[in-house]
């Protein structure tokens, strides 16, 4: 495993595409433009919990592309059992069961904070991979008091290699040319897709992603559940971050943790990673490509888990407690001021 620390050196940005090469860099930022409220949507999830209640903030997960919160089951239930802390795994919209939607990153991150209002977090801690990982990053730059602790799994807020912007929309079109009409059952329809599917997906950690959305849809057919038709006609918006201005940062612990094997955390980009993420650390972990989390799990649970503990996240509910009792305070404040002011002008006109 390597290890980096950001520097906190502050390097000169330009704009540049290296269409041979290795990333296209997305560096102008306006996402204080979208800081508006957004109609958000009601996401699907799944959550693991002990019956005792916990004061620790809850650990959420965000899937990457293709995927959905079920491959993401026992890594949550291993967390819980291991921190004693509730695991919420979500699917991101327009994928698992979550709504069909236009897919923009600020607007799925509104999601996520209507989501935490709806089971009432005040602060979480977020796990996002690949296009997760960039939605939970837009949460903490959004609302940085609600995030506890930040650790994104193989991807930049500043560098997007090529498998995202070219290979990506490729492999989207050749999904939407499977045909299911003979298939009767779902493995028998996973089975065909695979074959069709095979001259254009060489990856098998990508091609599992992919099946998994092989359903039972919600007309009764068998069919693709995520949302092809929005995720191509989107795909520019989440093959790159929201441009970001202002002084939006995130502060609190964060931890970039990437396969060293993968192109999707360059090392070019630490300087300007800490430029929204002064805290950032970036992790390699050895022998590990952009699914580390299914190619090494147990190094992958020791890192996660080693970073979850180390949060010196708020007590919710004592801070809670003490902003009950604030317009108490500031009365009896009030009222001490006006009998120390009496008491003095009354031991004035009489020395007079």
């Amino acid at each position: 495993m390597t290890c980096y620390r950001i520097s906190s050196q502050f390097s000169y940005r330009v704009n540049w595409n290296r269409c041979t090469g290795l990333y296209f860099k997305n560096i102008k930022r306006s996402f204080g433009s979208s800081l508006k409220k957004k109609k958000a949507v009601n996401l699907s999830y799944a959550s693991y919990e002990n019956p005792e209640e916990s004061t620790k903030p809850p650990i959420f997960i965000f899937h990457g592309i293709l995927a959905n919160k079920t491959q993401w089951e026992d890594i949550g239930k291993t967390i819980l059992r291991v921190t004693g802390r509730r695991v919420v795994a979500v699917d991101l919209r327009n994928h698992g069961n979550s709504p069909h939607c236009p897919h923009k990153y600020v607007d799925q991150a509104y999601d996520v904070l209507k989501l935490l209002d709806k089971l009432k977090v005040t602060q979480a801690s977020l796990i996002g991979h690949c296009i997760g990982g960039r939605i939970a990053m837009c949460v903490a730059l959004i609302a940085p008091r609600k995030v506890a602790g930040l650790l994104v799994v193989d991807i930049s807020p500043i560098s997007t290699p090529p498998s995202f912007v070219v290979y990506m929309p490729k492999i989207l079109t050749s999904m939407a040319s499977v045909n299911f009409k003979n298939v009767k059952n779902i493995s028998t329809a996973k089975i065909e897709a695979r074959k069709q599917l095979n001259k254009t997906v060489g990856d098998d950690l990508l091609m599992n992603d992919i099946l998994s959305n092989v359903r039972i849809k919600v007309d009764g057919t068998i069919g693709w559940i995520c949302n092809l038709d929005v995720l191509l006609k989107d795909y520019r918006y989440w093959t790159t971050f929201p441009r970001v201005s202002g002084n939006l940062k995130y502060k609190g612990p964060t931890l970039f943790l990437g396969g060293q094997l993968s192109e999707f955390i360059p090392p070019d980009d630490l300087n300007d990673v800490r430029t929204l993420f002064p805290s950032a650390v970036i992790t390699y972990l050895n022998n590990a490509g952009h699914y580390l989390q299914v190619e090494d799990p147990l190094n992958f649970l020791q890192i996660t888990v080693s970073f979850l503990r180390r949060h010196r996240y708020k007590n919710n509910k004592v801070l809670h407690q003490s902003l009950l009792f604030l317009p108490i305070y500031a009365v009896l404040v009030h009222v001490v001021v006006r009998f120390i002011n009496l008491v003095f002008l009354k031991t004035s006109s009489r020395s007079l």
